[in-house]
């Protein structure tokens, strides 16, 4: 007996409701572009395990005909639903598409190449039955492994500190960057998914706020077949994906730290060129007024839409810390590096990098923080 069958969720978008009709208990949805030679042995693998399961091919219309013979097996086994989609219009918006077809409880998000074994598929589901929202196959928790060489270990490890830094609901999250995972289907809306890029989670994760997540641990594989689609464009379009789901955060944050240094420079004139005060003195009221200046931009203009604990003097007091840190920091490697030789406007643009990174860190993780 289908205990999944009759169970319905509404999604309300605007002016107008729909509803969902739940028949299975998984809905696994497959992105597919010129995969004919793995989506057979992949589905065949989903099939042999028994799940109550409705899998759903995304294709957009791939030239080697992926869609056909997904449709071939969907004669076979029953429960294969083929939504086929003009040309490529990115992971993301096949997983909306692929979301709108789902008819499950779950969802389970995969890539068709082999790359993610369907075998986790059980593992996933473990924990969204024991009330877990979201379910991550990773590769970084104990017992997860990816066979990326060098240079791709590398990108990975920094596009996952680029998540950690700029969006709040990654935070704990081993391995944000997984295209591998499950959520329950009424944690999010079709519409909230807007972007057209490959990092999915990344906008479940926001759009739905849940901090209910575990991981799992898998293996990632080297492709069997065909090539990767990751490319310079990819990394390009998931920056301006961090970018937009971050409210543009870092960017906000650059613009106030400018604004501070010129009122810095412009207080320095005025205090030192134009009254003959102290170039100490000058330079104590400049700083602090610019990190006034600059808390206040980021707490009501930066960090507006941002959650976080404490009243504003506490606030401005964590600031203050983290801003003389980062002055300390731009200091100490102007000194040193031109100590070794460094040339002064090399050693000054990465004491201005160093104290950034420190100073946007801090305000991230400590001063606009739950």
């Amino acid at each position: 007996m289908n205990l999944h069958r009759n169970i319905i969720i509404r999604f309300t978008n605007g002016s107008y409701t729909y509803e969902v009709v739940l028949i299975n208990e998984v809905s696994i949805i497959i992105p597919t572009y010129n995969e004919a030679e793995n989506i057979a042995l992949l589905i065949h693998r989903i099939e042999t395990m028994g799940l109550d399961a409705q899998i759903v091919v995304v294709d957009d219309n791939s030239p080697d005909r992926t869609a056909d013979v997904a449709e071939r097996l969907s004669k076979k086994y029953g429960n294969i639903v083929v939504v086929k989609r003009p040309g490529k219009n990115g992971i993301a918006t096949a997983i909306r598409d692929g979301l709108l077809r789902s008819e499950s409880k779950y969802v389970v998000v995969m890539d068709s190449d082999l790359q993610h074994p369907p075998e986790v598929i059980p593992k996933i589901l473990k924990d969204l039955r024991k009330g877990k929202d979201i379910v991550i196959a990773s590769r970084y928790v104990r017992g997860g492994q990816s066979d990326f060489n060098v240079a791709r270990k590398a990108i990975s490890k920094v596009a996952t500190l680029l998540a950690h830094i700029n969006l709040q609901e990654t935070e704990g999250i081993k391995d944000p960057m997984s295209g591998y995972f499950g959520f329950r289907r009424d944690i999010i809306n079709p519409d909230q998914i807007k972007s057209n890029g490959y990092k999915i989670l990344l906008e479940v994760l926001v759009a739905s706020g849940t901090k209910n997540i575990s991981e799992v641990p898998y293996r990632f594989n080297k492709r069997k077949n065909g090539k990767s689609k990751l490319g310079m464009g990819e990394f390009i379009r998931y920056v301006k994906l961090l970018l937009s789901l971050s409210d543009y955060l870092m960017l906000k944050f650059l613009v106030v730290g400018l604004t501070g240094a010129v009122l810095n420079l412009l207080l320095m004139t005025v205090i030192v060129g134009r009254f003959n005060e102290s170039v100490y003195i000058g330079a104590l009221i400049a700083l602090e007024a610019s990190i006034l200046s600059n808390f206040l931009l980021n707490n009501y203009w930066t960090y507006r839409n941002r959650k976080s604990t404490g009243t504003v003097f506490r606030k401005y007091l964590k600031y203050n810390m983290m801003s003389s840190l980062g002055s300390g920091i731009y200091f100490a490697l102007i000194f040193v590096l031109t100590l070794f030789g460094v040339g002064y406007l090399v050693a000054t643009a990465i004491g201005i990098l160093g104290s950034f990174s420190t100073n946007f860190g801090g305000s991230q993780g400590v001063v606009w923080h739950l």
